[in-house]
């Protein structure tokens, strides 16, 4: 069957589709219009970098520009954030220390219409990074102070960001503020978002979504459809609950959604979805973009060992989603809280459901698959690429290496898998992807993020 077509509308204020958010474009869509380096042997580099790099992204320039955290013991007391420029063949050309913040307060990022990567450092300052033509030299272009707007609850911090189609900088912050940036008119205008009526304070653990009518924001108890109003403060269009269960799941980072919203759909932003935290088994729930409206919902992989902590693929009317209940992450963020049950196996689990005129309808379903990535589709060449980390022997081990595969998209098939050449453990060669994102750029290759590195992954 032909490919899904890539059909998120182009952000003016993002580089090129696909390769310039964590999620591939402002939609969170985790798809590309760009080819991989297909079902077929692969030639495997790294780039060693010194500490876990999930953020990789391709500037129009074809520079490589990876958003790392490096670590400099073995508990991850020390985390330094620094973002590092590779050639197409992954060397090391520069990098630039940024000051330290929190666990997760340095993944988001993304590249402007500049080959800027614009990001909040530690000291809550929106700063866009740009770099010489040869990629030897970085420096931060622009600062913009966010003290203001994070005093809204003091020790805030932000967690995710992204540009809407008016050139304004949407920030969310870990303990619910929502920030609207105008750099242009200099102002910055914030609310701090609350469930109903009630006075809960609610966290923001995952990055933010825009589409060309609003900008999706799933807390720990709700998901919030916002626009700005003619002063450019933010404003809730609609809410919704959903079930964030008793507590948090092993191999979640967060109690409630693990995911990011996405939007998709045939036009592009006709929904938006998100994965919820029911206690037996999560769902995936879609809603109609512009109303709230309900679409559909379905109850994701084996009840019981059931948990996603990362963003599903949307595309036209189909949705993917890869299960992380019981992944081994070696750190928590501060205040994630204890899990229910305290620990488990890392459990398999990736599945197809598409929109009908009567639901969700499960296409395929892969209960053998241990996706310890993000999987990314290429509209290109219909495959959804991802790394597994198997159960070692008799399952005692999460897996001693990762694997790299390429699976259909139409019948979720496996159509290659190699097995990547560092030990997962960071004292052995760091390969663990730790659900990590790849990108895939305008050449085939991929690049993946490991707890120590980058790999580049190319056609043999």
């Amino acid at each position: 069957m032909p490919a899904l077509p890539y059909n998120a509308a182009p952000n003016p204020h993002l580089g090129a589709p696909g390769i310039t958010t964590m999620h591939g474009d402002a939609q969170a869509s985790d798809c590309t219009p760009l080819p991989g380096p297909g079902a077929r042997p692969w030639s495997v580099r790294k780039t060693p970098l010194g500490g876990a790099c999930p953020t990789v992204l391709v500037g129009s320039d074809n520079l490589v520009q990876v958003l790392c955290t490096q670590v400099f013991s073995q508990n991850l007391a020390m985390l330094v954030p620094k973002i590092a420029i590779l050639d197409r063949w992954g060397q090391e050309l520069a990098h630039l220390e940024l000051p330290k913040g929190a666990l997760l307060g340095g993944v988001y990022a993304y590249l402007d219409q500049d080959n800027r990567m614009v990001l909040v450092d530690g000291t809550n300052h929106l700063i866009r990074i740009a770099h010489s033509p040869d990629g030897r030299t970085l420096w931060v272009d622009s600062r913009i102070d966010l003290n203001r707007m994070l005093a809204l609850v003091p020790g805030d911090q932000v967690v995710g960001l992204v540009p809407d189609w008016q050139g304004r900088v949407w920030v969310a912050s870990k303990n619910g503020a929502v920030g609207v940036v105008d750099a242009q008119r200099g102002a910055i205008r914030a609310t701090l978002l609350r469930s109903g009526a009630t006075d809960i304070r609610e966290r923001i653990d995952n990055s933010i979504s825009a589409s060309p009518e609003g900008v999706a924001v799933v807390t720990s108890h709700a998901i919030y459809m916002l626009t700005a109003d003619e002063g450019g403060a933010p404003r809730v269009l609609w809410s919704r609950p959903y079930d964030r269960g008793s507590a948090r799941k092993p191999g979640k980072l967060a109690w409630g959604s693990g995911a990011s919203p996405t939007f998709f759909g045939p036009g592009g932003a006709d929904y938006v979805m998100l994965t919820d935290n029911a206690d037996s088994q999560e769902n995936v729930i879609i809603y109609r973009a512009a109303t709230g409206e309900e679409v559909g919902r379905a109850g994701l992989f084996t009840p019981g060992a059931s948990g996603t902590e990362n963003s599903m693929i949307g595309v036209g009317n189909t949705v993917v989603g890869a299960n992380t209940f019981g992944y081994p992450y070696p750190k928590y963020p501060d205040g994630a809280g204890p899990s229910r049950p305290a620990s488990a196996l890392f459990a398999p689990g990736m599945e197809r459901w598409d929109i009908t005129d009567r639901g969700l309808r499960q296409v395929w379903s892969r209960p053998d698959v241990y996706s310890s990535a993000v999987p990314r589709y290429s509209n290109a060449d219909n495959i959804i690429y991802t790394c597994e980390r198997r159960r070692g022997p008799a399952g005692l081990a999460n897996g001693a290496y990762a694997h790299a595969v390429a699976i259909d998209m139409d019948s979720g098939a496996t159509l290659h898998a190699q097995q990547l050449p560092d030990h997962v453990s960071i004292l052995l060669g760091g390969g663990d992807t730790l659900q990590m994102v790849g990108t895939l750029d305008r050449f085939g290759t991929w690049w993946q993020g490991t707890i120590s590195g980058v790999y580049r992954i190319a056609a043999a």
